[in-house]
């Protein structure tokens, strides 16, 4: 399927091409007409009608037909190049068909619903038009005649720069954007169900010769971003411009979201690093994968403070609750045994860090963050709030992927864990952490926080997920969020 110049969802008219079955029972070789959503003003892609035109079916075009039965293959016969085409193959006869474009190899017919079906989350970038592959549509008919609906919305973006690729990503992991999943008929407004999927991707590539001021569509799914979700265009000469949403985003089926005309003059873009620079961070070559894609892990050299990073990588920085984004005194000094205290005039929050004090505790149980596995929002991230750019605190995965590598180990000298892959080193220190206001356990252990949320049968004793190490044991484990623990902000990026 492809464009005749840019997307609309133009309206299309059938004719019947019914084959005759001489006996019902038998698989035998059928056409159907496929035509394709109307292009009526209630549900037409929300683009102007000067780069508005008809979306056409192309040659080698291929569908599923399900004959309740089974995973049928058809494959255009007439039409390329129109938009009302014929498709043939052979399938039994049947009350009722459905059907999926593309063609999904391993889906099948459950109910109204068709499950396996993949929306991926690589998209071949196409001029003025969109991945066919990723352009997933519905039919349900009792005849041979298929007017097709859409499953997915388009985002249309308009680089006035060559780029080699263009990435879209939801911020905390808060939109599952890819995947293989269930798609619905829902009475001819088809509905594509990512939540269950075994691969979940939170981020959507297209990759390509993009050439300066064409259209690129994006196929995504019915949900919503929350604001921090990105897009970054690579530049072909490697450069990477950044862009963060501050507000949230919703994409529709059968619906387009223009995002704009983007220019490498933009005062639009923003800096990944934020405020930290580039001597501040620490690349140990450590990856993590989400969904189907690959992230390095670059930490930041020393741990957070309320108005950056700590001078020196052997400085506790400040200790905040989790959720919350600043710490709850005012100031500390440290004392002649290299412990951190708090004159009781500076505390900030009456009682320190208390289950009272927890940010989204109320009357005996959270009110938030109440689903294991939940990661921190950017207005919730300390890292994030005071970094800016990319920074984040780490999440469980990150966390479990550092104790998994092979050269770390206790630093006596120094009071803390090393950490070391091809020749580059991060060091924590043993920085313990806050009880109420107690110090505890300086320069022997330490508890560092993860932007994880996990789960409880009883709410009042949901906790977080945290690294934690002394000079003998190195764990991922859980606390409650209401404790005062360093932070040791993390940043991802996409790897190729």
């Amino acid at each position: 399927m492809a464009f005749a110049a840019i997307v609309s969802f133009a309206s299309c008219s059938s004719e019947d091409n019914n084959t005759t079955i001489e006996n019902e029972s038998a698989v035998k070789v059928m056409t159907f007409t496929a035509t394709q959503e109307g292009d009526e003003q209630s549900t037409r892609a929300a683009i102007s009608t000067s780069d508005s035109t008809v979306i056409n079916w192309e040659s080698e075009d291929k569908i599923s037909i399900f004959d309740g039965t089974k995973n049928n293959p058809f494959t255009l016969k007439n039409g390329a190049g129109t938009k009302s085409a014929t498709f043939q193959g052979e399938a039994g006869q049947s009350n009722s068909y459905t059907a999926v474009y593309p063609y999904q190899e391993n889906a099948s017919l459950s109910g109204d619903d068709v499950t396996n079906v993949t929306l991926p989350a690589t998209q071949t970038a196409t001029d003025n038009s969109f991945d066919k592959n990723a352009a997933l549509m519905m039919a349900k008919s009792d005849n041979t005649t298929l007017e097709f609906k859409n499953a997915v919305g388009y985002v249309k973006v308009k680089p006035k720069f060559d780029c080699k690729r263009i990435d879209l990503k939801a911020f905390d992991n808060s939109a599952v954007l890819a995947g293989t999943g269930t798609v619905s008929y829902n009475g001819g407004e088809p509905t594509l169900d990512l939540s269950n999927a075994k691969t979940k991707d939170y981020a959507i590539t297209l990759t390509g010769d993009i050439k300066a001021n064409n259209y690129y569509y994006i196929a995504v799914p019915p949900v919503t971003l929350k604001a921090g979700w990105t897009i970054k265009f690579t530049a072909s000469n490697g450069t990477v411009y950044s862009r963060k949403g501050t507000q949230d985003i919703i994409f529709t089926r059968n619906k387009v979201t223009n995002l704009g005309v983007f220019a490498t003059t933009g005062d639009y873009w923003y800096e990944p690093r934020g405020i930290v620079d580039e001597s501040k961070e620490v690349d140990l070559g450590l990856t993590i994968n989400i969904g189907t894609k690959n992230y390095k892990v670059i930490f930041a050299k020393s741990n957070l403070t309320e108005e950056g990073l700590a001078a020196n990588e052997s400085d506790f920085g400040d200790y905040f609750a989790w959720g919350a984004t600043a710490p709850w005194y005012n100031s500390y000094t440290i004392d002649g045994d290299g412990k951190p205290i708090v004159e009781e005039s500076n505390w900030a929050i009456k009682g320190g860090y208390t289950a009272s004090n927890a940010p989204y505790y109320n009357k005996g149980s959270y009110t938030k963050y109440t689903t294991d596995g939940k990661t921190l929002e950017t207005a919730d991230d300390a890292a994030n709030v005071i970094l800016g750019g990319d920074w984040q605190i780490p999440t469980l995965a990150i966390w479990k992927a550092l104790v998994g590598i092979t050269t770390k180990g206790w630093d006596s000298t120094n009071k803390g864990y090393t950490f070391t892959i091809n020749s580059q080193t991060l060091f924590l220190p043993a920085a313990g952490y806050v009880d109420g206001t107690s110090f505890k356990y300086v320069g022997s252990y330490v508890r560092y926080w993860s932007g994880t949320a996990e789960s409880s049968i009883n709410e009042s004793s949901i906790n977080a997920y945290r690294l934690s190490f002394n000079g003998s044991t190195l764990n991922v484990g859980n606390s409650g969020r209401y404790n005062g623990y360093p932070v040791r902000p993390v940043r991802l990026v996409a790897v190729d």
